[in-house]
């Protein structure tokens, strides 16, 4: 009877190890300005970074700058609640041509085709799914924002990007993991 409490207690306490781990895959709904669901995000840990699938709609034909974004929140219709470009090291400036180097948030621009359809893959070589200095398992947690416009690489503070139009919540704050525990869900 006591060899089965014991083995019952180190299941217990690795089970809950277990519960705690951070998920190293992620689907990101993709939401507009007014609400509306139009895509999602699929978010993977890979040995190069994080990779990042796109598949969303109701776009303008043309390119558009996408970013991480330093909180998990994503409050319509101007997405300003996501905070500034994910950047950890605060030296480094926006811009994947930045002679200086890029901030970690800063990712490639998409194409939307004739359809205003995106499906795009790209890598973020400078975060992490995992635990440790670069993962948006943050507090403050972390978002993807597509703009109106092309980011052009350079220009302070948003690569001449335009508006704020798809936001999709990466990892949700803290704060709101704790509310949504408080009320059960």
């Amino acid at each position: 009877m006591k060899k089965q409490l014991v083995l019952g207690c180190f299941a217990a306490f690795l089970f809950a190890g277990c519960a705690q781990e951070k998920p190293t895959k992620i689907e990101v709904k993709l939401y507009n300005a007014f609400g509306d669901k139009v895509g999602t995000a699929k978010v993977s840990q890979e040995t190069s970074g994080v990779k990042i699938s796109i598949k969303a709609e109701g776009f303008t034909p043309g390119v558009h700058g996408v970013h991480i974004h330093e909180m998990g929140e994503c409050k319509a219709p101007d997405f300003i609640s996501s905070g500034d470009h994910f950047n950890l090291d605060k030296k480094k400036k926006h811009g994947l041509l930045h002679p200086e180097g890029y901030e970690n948030g800063d990712l490639p621009n998409v194409i939307a085709d004739g359809e205003g359809k995106i499906k795009a893959d790209l890598t973020a070589p400078q975060v992490s799914l995992k635990e440790g200095k670069t993962t948006l398992h943050k507090k403050d947690g972390a978002s993807l924002i597509i703009t109106e416009n092309a980011d052009d690489g350079m220009t302070q503070p948003a690569g001449n990007s335009g508006k704020r139009i798809v936001c999709g919540v990466i990892v949700k704050k803290a704060s709101e993991i704790k509310k949504e525990k408080g009320k059960g869900k």
